[in-house]
């Protein structure tokens, strides 16, 4: 598998989708023109834990690097908030088990921490 371009790929994305965050909602999502919305759902622990609860990807938006951008996103809030995530989600969980995640943020995980 050629991850060269994973960084340059990444930056366009995140140049096609922009990522919110909302607290109050405790998600973060992106809208999409068609009106609809990609979201990765948390719930926020005891011990500074962010539990990573669901993403969801519209069908027409599937295939894109949508949920790993979610990911890639709410991860990097675990990191600078100083949070550990417990991968709930399937997704997340793959992607933190997989090789396109960086070793920081493999270091979020509480399933290492146990």
């Amino acid at each position: 598998m050629n991850h060269s371009n994973s960084s340059s790929e990444l930056a366009s994305y995140r140049m096609a989708f922009r990522v919110e965050h909302c607290k109050k909602a405790t998600e973060f999502f992106i809208k999409f023109s068609t009106g609809s919305k990609a979201y990765l759902q948390y719930a926020e622990l005891p011990n500074r834990v962010l539990d990573f609860q669901h993403t969801v990807t519209p069908e027409d938006q599937q295939g894109k690097g949508v949920a790993r951008l979610l990911v890639k996103e709410g991860l990097k809030y675990a990191a600078d908030n100083k949070f550990l995530v417990q991968p709930t989600c399937w997704y997340v969980a793959k992607y933190l088990d997989g090789s396109s995640a960086t070793e920081e943020e493999k270091q979020l995980d509480i399933r290492h921490k146990l």
